[in-house]
């Protein structure tokens, strides 16, 4: 399990690296700023909690929520997001 988030731990750190390049030297297109930077924000937070031994844990429940949901969302809070990201993920019942 070490190595696998050693892995997400190095695509956020890398992730953070180009996303400060882009606020620092990028053009400042307002309309995607905010978005950057509240991206930026989650990947500094999932950072600490990884330096923390916090990393992956329900914000609300407490509960380690499930690595392939990590992978796809490295800088995932809660179970409620992957609640959310699942209805979208949902084949509808009629065709």
């Amino acid at each position: 399990m070490q190595s696998n988030l050693d892995y997400i731990y190095n695509e956020l750190r890398e992730t953070r690296t180009e996303l400060l390049t882009y606020l620092n030297y990028g053009q400042k297109d307002e309309r995607i700023l905010h978005y950057i930077k509240d991206e930026l924000r989650d990947i500094e937070a999932a950072l600490e909690k990884m330096e923390n031994g916090e990393y992956g844990k329900c914000e609300i429940s407490g509960e380690y929520l499930p690595y392939e949901f990590l992978q796809s969302i490295p800088t995932a809070k809660s179970a409620v997001e992957l609640d959310d990201m699942e209805q979208y993920y949902r084949k509808p019942i009629y065709s």
